[in-house]
């Protein structure tokens, strides 16, 4: 009998702990439609409290934007009037963020006891009436769909201005988009009334909709000062973004009047003999304006330059490189400080470099020290690039955006898909401007503006295409003028990117010498020949030039020129060359001396990189029939939990 009556205790016990489950008992709203179109609403929430989720009381969001009649998302007014708990006054805090307003009911300081407790929340809301040109309606998502607790039963009434009757009523249920209609809706007072209630349980993150549409003019349109109101919500986005995009043009304008224009070009002839006092890396550094990417090529051209000049020798029998030092005369006085930083790092004859990854962190010093040598010695020397008023452009298109996303209402979703479609579409137009130097050839500034414009605005529509793509299948909302000023700031300091720096005039002079010197090393040998006062081609002649052929991205034809010219040499008897003395490593069986001297030379720089360390790490039709209605649409909404 004790085994029995224990084991019917633990039975009841165990069940009644089942049965106190945290859920909300009953969601009742009733929905007070007035003439001027205000809402008054009021949901009854009775929830059981056990001290898990729920120990202090319940919040409630409720989503501050909605859908309007033409698709666009609007800002509604909402005001809380009350907060009750069991028929008295409750404490509450408003907590506003991301377009949501959270109603946190309870005070922090005194726990709930458990049980059942029946919460009461009053507020007006107003701009949630949807206007059609045939009806209104009112489509109100009654309980939410962002609880975290089921809903046993739920239910709204929704009372018309005393004049009103419903001419359609609908109903969703389920998740947010679902069209699932497990409910049953009631006209009462000859429509003027409408009861809906839900016939399932509603699970969390599961809801009850309502769309009730009737008559127009029963309730107040909006009003001129409203709807100018609109127009101003809707456009201001983009009338100051335009201003803004006006204002940088106007900057950037002027900062390339003042300081990015080109010095008179200087007459451009084709040379056989390098620039005074050109060393081929300063060649690379001159013609590239600075440094692009880390200057592992003119690194390379100058390792060449060292080892033609007798101070280096090169040794490659198989994939690995060894740089050895040769001499011991100290540091020669005609080099540039960037191959004299090279021979700091092999001060005494025999000392090598072997370039694999086992010395990786060696070459990356060694490379970081050369190209700070070259930065020190000839900053602002050949070229200015005028980065402080390229700063102020981008911190002016970046404070324009900034604001503009700040006034423009944007739901978080939206700005996230304009950042997704911006930053790589940036990113492209980058690379296509990178691409589109490399073949154009323009001699006017207008040619040079206008092939940038080109192929960096190809590359960020290609993305933007496809960004805005999957916007519209993700049904995010983008204003086209808000996203032309993106698009036109990023294009306008791209371009300004490009044009914003200036050669000085020893500059300019130097760029058209240099541009002299890598046109005689692309010509053909019959156009080479035609030249007055142009030396013939010989073993000395090739390697010389061989190092700015590889700081100019031509080492290529300057080899193959070679390797006719010697090739006819050979069959006349009038040379012998079995390559040089600076390099052991090549096959240099006759008619390839120079490919695989150019093929060397090309690689250097790879080699150089791949031993690096790795780095570390609108519609007229009723919401609620074939308009496309579901759960979860329309004002109202949000959900809640516990605290």
């Amino acid at each position: 009998m004790a085994r029995f009556v224990i084991a019917v205790l633990l039975v009841f016990g165990l069940s009644g702990y089942a049965l106190a489950a945290e859920e909300i008992r009953n969601f009742h709203a009733l929905v007070e439609v007035a003439p001027d179109a205000t809402l008054t609403v009021t949901e009854t929430i009775a929830v059981n409290v056990e001290g898990r989720q729920i120990s202090r009381g319940i919040f409630r969001d409720i989503p501050l934007r909605y859908e309007d009649e033409t698709g666009r998302t609007r800002e509604v007014k909402l005001d809380v009037q009350s907060v009750m708990r069991d028929g008295k006054h409750e404490n509450y805090t408003l907590e506003r963020d991301s377009g949501v307003l959270r109603i946190r009911i309870g005070h922090a300081a005194t726990l709930l006891p458990h049980g059942l407790h029946s919460y009461e929340i009053t507020y007006e809301t107003t701009r949630q009436i949807r206007y059609f040109d045939d009806h209104d309606e009112l489509y109100w998502n009654v309980t939410g769909n962002g609880w975290d607790f089921p809903i046993l039963k739920s239910s709204a009434e929704i009372r018309l201005p005393a004049s009103g009757r419903a001419t359609d009523i609908t109903y969703y249920t389920g998740r947010y988009g679902s069209t699932e209609q497990a409910a049953r809706a009631e006209r009462r007072d000859g429509g003027n009334r409408i009861f809906i209630e839900a016939t399932r349980v509603l699970g969390p993150r599961e809801g009850l909709t309502a769309v009730v549409a009737f008559p127009k003019n029963m309730v107040a349109p909006l009003s001129a000062a409203e709807r100018r109101a609109d127009w101003w919500h809707d456009n201001l986005g983009w009338i100051i973004g335009s201003g803004g995009l006006a204002i940088v043009l106007a900057f950037y304008l002027w900062a390339w009047r003042r300081v990015g224009r080109d010095p008179p070009a200087e007459l451009m002839v084709p040379r056989w003999t390098p620039p005074e006092g050109i060393s081929p890396a300063l060649a690379n550094y001159i013609e590239k304006r600075g440094f692009r990417g880390v200057g592992w090529d003119a690194f390379s051209a100058a390792m060449i330059n060292l080892a033609v000049k007798g101070h280096l020798e090169l040794d490659q029998p198989k994939k690995t490189m060894t740089i050895r030092r040769k001499g011991n005369q100290g540091m020669p006085a005609d080099l540039g400080a960037g191959e004299r930083a090279i021979l700091s790092a092999l001060p005494s004859e025999g000392d090598t470099l072997t370039v694999n990854k086992a010395n990786g962190v060696t070459v990356q010093a060694v490379g970081h020290t050369f190209r700070q040598a070259m930065e020190k010695e000839h900053r602002n020397k050949f070229y200015h690039a005028n980065r402080i008023y390229l700063a102020g452009g981008i911190l002016m298109s970046v404070a324009v955006l900034l604001f503009v996303i700040a006034i423009g209402n944007f739901t978080p979703e939206t700005i996230a898909a304009i950042i997704g479609a911006a930053i790589p579409s940036t990113v492209i137009a980058l690379l296509a401007v990178n691409v589109g130097r490399r073949f154009r050839r323009a001699r006017s500034l207008g040619a040079r503006i206008w092939a940038v414009i080109v192929t960096a605005f190809a590359g960020f529509i290609c993305l933007s295409s496809v960004g805005g793509f999957l916007a519209m299948l993700m049904q995010i909302e983008f204003d086209p003028r808000v996203l032309a000023v993106v698009v036109a700031l990023a294009i306008a300091n791209i371009v300004f990117f490009f044009i914003m720096g200036a050669p000085t005039p020893i500059g300019q002079k130097r760029s058209a010498e240099i541009a002299g010197l890598k046109q005689y090393l692309t010509l053909a040998e019959k156009d080479r020949m035609n030249m007055q006062g142009a030396p013939e081609m010989s073993p000395q002649h090739f390697e010389t030039l061989l190092p700015y052929a590889v700081a100019l991205g031509v080492e290529k034809p300057w080899s193959r020129t070679f390797d006719a010219w010697l090739a006819t040499a050979l069959a006349a008897g009038a040379a012998a060359y079995a390559g040089p003395s600076w390099y052991h490593g090549a096959d240099f069986s006759p008619g390839k001396v120079g490919s695989n001297l150019g093929n060397m030379a090309s690689s250097l720089s790879t080699s150089f990189t791949a031993s690096l360390p790795t780095p570390k790490s609108s519609s007229s039709g009723f919401s609620g029939g074939s308009g496309g209605g579901f759960s979860g649409g329309g004002g109202g909404g949000g959900g809640g939990g516990g605290w």
